[in-house]
Formats: structure tokens, sequence, C-alpha cells
């Protein structure tokens, strides 16, 4: 019986997940800064990383417009919901984390960067701490060479969940706001003094952006 609802559960919540991403986006109205970042990017021909805070990633499907994405995701149970729901939105999934399968995940990064695909992490994924960028975006835009794109999101009328990221959820019929940071490189020679530079670069780059979309709705 149990694993039927174990089943159940990795059928329904995403799919019931997914419904309600795209609930909201149809009652949003979404207005975008500093999207050129990535479109500039896009129309040179080059393939980059979008860095976002776990907490913010409900409304993330739709802050990416290009073809092809690949989105580094834990092994923990959670992750395979949120697998799953990304799915529905055509985007795939490399599974993998700091704590857990973090070599397999990397080499396989790099093989999609290598086929063209983008990539998107949550760089304080998938336990935390909140709001505090690991190394391993660091090393990937440093043996991919691709740069980094910081993102966040937040709404006029939205609720944060008691979880360990404080996960924000836009209410429905609200307005809505994705900042693009500007594009962080990483030398495929950097010194590990210059690796940490670029981890508070990219932290710092974050919570920059996401106080400046929360500050559009206070």
């Amino acid at each position: 019986m149990k694993n039927i609802l174990e089943k159940l559960k990795l059928i329904l919540i995403p799919f019931l997940g997914s419904l309600l991403i795209r609930f909201l986006r149809l009652t949003m109205k979404i207005d975008y800064i500093n999207r050129s970042e990535v479109e500039k990017l896009t129309h040179e021909g080059k393939n980059y990383i979008i860095a976002f805070w776990h907490g913010r990633l409900l409304m993330m499907p739709y802050c990416y417009f290009g073809s092809q994405i690949n989105i580094l995701i834990s092994h923990h149970r959670d992750g395979e919901y949120i697998s799953r729901a990304m799915r529905r939105f055509g985007f795939h999934s490399i599974r993998g984390s700091s704590s857990r399968g973090g070599v397999s995940a990397l080499k396989q990064i790099l093989k999609e960067t290598c086929l063209g695909s983008d990539i998107a992490v949550t760089p304080d994924g998938p336990r935390g701490p909140r709001q505090k960028v690991k190394t391993g975006v660091v090393q990937i835009a440093r043996l991919s060479s691709l740069p980094v794109v910081p993102v966040s999101f937040s709404a006029s009328r939205k609720k944060f969940l008691s979880s360990w990221d404080t996960m924000m959820v836009p209410l429905p019929f609200s307005r809505g706001t994705f900042v693009y940071g500007q594009a962080i490189w990483v030398s495929k020679d950097a010194s590990p003094t210059q690796l940490e530079q670029k981890r508070q670069e990219i932290e710092a780059s974050l919570n920059e952006i996401t106080a400046r979309v929360d500050g559009l709705y206070r």
C-alpha cells in the first residue's frame, strides 16, 4: 500500500505543481528587467548558466526563452517532484548536488553544454544555507566557459512558506517581475582566491537583484 501511495504522489504532485505554475502565469502580468543580458548572449550564439535562489524557483520556467536547457536538481525526493514537474515544461534535468552525485552530475553538465545546452542551477540548494552560493556553480562556469546570469523574481502579492528556503509563492492575479543580473564569467585558469571572489560576486549579485525586485512591491 505504501508503494502505491508513493507512486501516486510521484504522479500527482508534479502534475498538480505544474498546473499551479501555469495557472499563476495565466493570471499574472509579468515584467522583465534587463532581459537583454540573456538575449544578447543568445544572439551571439553563446550558452549560459542561469542561477537563482531555491526560494524563488516556482515561476522560473518563465524566465527562460531559449531552446534547450538542463536543470541541475538534487537526488532528494523533493528533487524528483521538481524534475518531473519541469519535464512538463519541456525542460530536462541532471540529477546531483554538492552532497550527492556531484561528480557525475558535473560530467553530464559539461557533456550537455558541449551539445549546446544552457544550464540552470540553484546555488544554495538543495538544503541551504539559504541564499549562500556554494562552489559548484563556480566550477561549472570555469570548466564550461559559460557565463553565470543571476535571475530573481518577486510579485506584488505573495506568501512565504515556512520551509528552509522560505519559498515565495505569488498569489493569483498579482503582478510579477523577473530581474536579470549582469553575466559573470569565470576564467578556466582562475586561482582558488579568484574562484572564491567569483563565488562572492555571484552571491552578491543574486542578493542585490532579489532585494531590488522585492523592493518594487513594498
